[in-house]
């Protein structure tokens, strides 16, 4: 049988819409609840492409979007893909060195952005290959960019054909080279996408499905906007910041059914006492998945005591597209284990507990744009190499054992040490700087720099204060270090290289 694509799929459940049938319902806390249906967010992707194409997007442009109103993300992701064009969300919060560098690195075609544009175009090195920046809510004032109003556009309701193996989207990704790394997919995930859908998450019509990952993560992408999208499931969208006393009101006034979070957001709810769930009514959950990083046995038990049910852990990675193994109700679970492989996942555990996947499953990325060579060390010898170590027990389940290489897991995000220790570095009061993640409670890991300071300089608040302020400016909120230590000399390896195992031991 031949692959579809993801636009076949977004068709055929266009042609099946049922005018005012809810498809996806936004909850802000400051605004009221607002619910669209199918052929209402379509009209709104319709007019997106129709901008798009005014201003000469074409097949395989890459459209970054950085705006934090979900409609109009949305909006500019769908319509981005009728064109044939390669979409990417981003996190609105990113600074004006982590958004040149990634606007750099997908040689962006279009920028779709809620940011102050005079702040943005002073401040930030645009690739020759962009085309418009489209301002969200701002006014423009130079030739480069336009303000996006709604209702100055006829919709266009062509679609563009494209192929399984052609480019569909675009998820950043960091690694220890400190760069972070565009992760490109083709059409031809559509397949495992739906069936993960169905199959593992196992989400049905009549549920109320709700991801809370960002869309600029790859569980956002495709489980939060792809997923429930090409299946039919409604969805919803909570714009507020995360808070036990207003996600849960959300779960049970919305009526939540299929729930998928993060072991973080988990986390964050315990820190409540056990007596203010007991004021909530969550009969009309049926299954909660969780997805980031390791969920530990701890918070499985917090979550049987609270909810009444199992979480069931998923892995995945950016590079992989769809889960890949997952623990699924009706199969034994084995608390603080991931599961056992799913869809045409075949697994491979090699020295050491390294962890392989065969090449070839349906969902495997195409490759980092534009870093064929990265693209052949993560592929070679028809194994996709996760970076990751794991174990497996006599039934077949396997457990996460930790990383091969120096990423830092904070919250779901991953953070590469040496894009914050150039940032750190290049502050004149910093002589040389390390970074490594640490265990957090919270966060499961949290970003902490060692650092050698230039003679004289004396550490205080200020310095603390600017050294924070930098990386988040330059790379991102989340890799800003929550640990800061000084040291006379970094531990080096006999090869010459920062010992970060010496420094975990610190």
């Amino acid at each position: 049988m031949s692959e579809s694509t993801l636009l076949t799929a977004y068709r055929s459940q266009l042609e099946s819409a049922v005018p005012g049938e809810p498809v996806l319902t936004v909850i802000d806390p400051r605004q009221q609840t607002v619910t669209y249906d199918m052929l209402t967010l379509d009209g709104k992707s319709s007019r997106a492409s129709a901008c798009l194409r005014f201003f000469g997007c074409e097949k395989g442009d890459r459209v970054l979007i950085s705006v934090k109103d979900t409609v109009t993300l949305r909006s500019f992701f769908w319509g981005a893909l009728k064109l044939g064009a390669v979409p990417c969300v981003l996190f609105p919060g990113l600074g004006p060195g982590g958004l040149e560098v990634r606007l750099q690195a997908a040689d962006a075609c279009f920028l779709i952005t809620d940011s102050d544009p005079s702040k943005l175009i002073e401040k930030i090195g645009f690739p020759e290959t962009l085309k418009k920046i489209i301002l969200i809510d701002k006014k423009s004032d130079d030739r480069l960019s336009v303000s996006w109003n709604e209702d100055e556009w006829q919709p266009l309701s062509e679609f563009t054909d494209v192929t399984p193996e052609d480019d569909a989207f675009i998820v950043f990704t960091s690694g220890t080279t400190g760069t972070p790394k565009p992760v490109l997919h083709r059409h031809g995930i559509s397949g495992a996408i739906i069936r993960s859908m169905k199959n593992i998450l196992h989400a049905a019509a009549d549920d109320l499905y709700w991801c809370t990952a960002h869309p600029a993560w790859i569980t956002g992408t495709v489980y939060g906007i792809l997923g429930p999208t090409l299946c039919g499931i409604p969805s919803l969208q909570y714009e507020g910041s995360f808070h036990a006393k207003r996600w849960m009101p959300v779960l049970q006034d919305q009526k939540v059914a299929l729930w998928y979070t993060a072991p973080t957001a988990l986390r964050g709810l315990m820190r409540e006492e056990q007596a203010f769930y007991e004021g909530f009514d969550f009969s009309s959950l049926k299954q909660i998945y969780s997805i980031g990083e390791p969920l530990s046995e701890k918070v499985y038990e917090w979550g049987m005591k609270t909810f009444r049910q199992p979480i069931y852990d998923t892995w995945f990675q950016t590079e992989c597209g769809t889960i890949r193994i997952a623990n699924q109700p009706g199969q034994p679970l084995r608390p603080g284990w991931m599961g056992r492989p799913v869809d045409d996942t075949t697994v491979i555990l090699k020295e050491n507990g390294k962890l392989f996947l065969e090449s070839g499953f349906s969902s495997m990325f195409k490759g980092y744009y534009g870093m064929p060579g990265e693209t052949a060390q993560k592929t070679g010898n028809g194994l996709y190499d996760t970076g990751d170590l794991a174990e497996m027990d006599e039934k077949g389940l396997l457990r996460f054992a930790g990383r091969a290489d120096d990423v830092i897991n904070t919250s779901g995000h991953l953070v590469g040490p040496l894009e914050v220790e150039q940032v750190l570095s290049a502050h004149p009061a910093v002589a040389a700087a390390a970074v490594v993640g640490v265990p957090d409670e919270l966060l499961y890991e949290a970003p902490a720099a060692f650092l050698v300071l230039t003679e004289g300089t004396e550490w205080n608040r200020q310095l603390e204060s600017a050294l924070k302020v930098a990386v988040n400016n330059r790379v991102s909120p989340y890799a800003v270090p929550k640990h800061f230590y000084l040291i006379d000399e970094l531990p080096l390896t006999p090869s010459g290289k920062i010992d970060r195992k010496e420094l975990k031991r610190y």
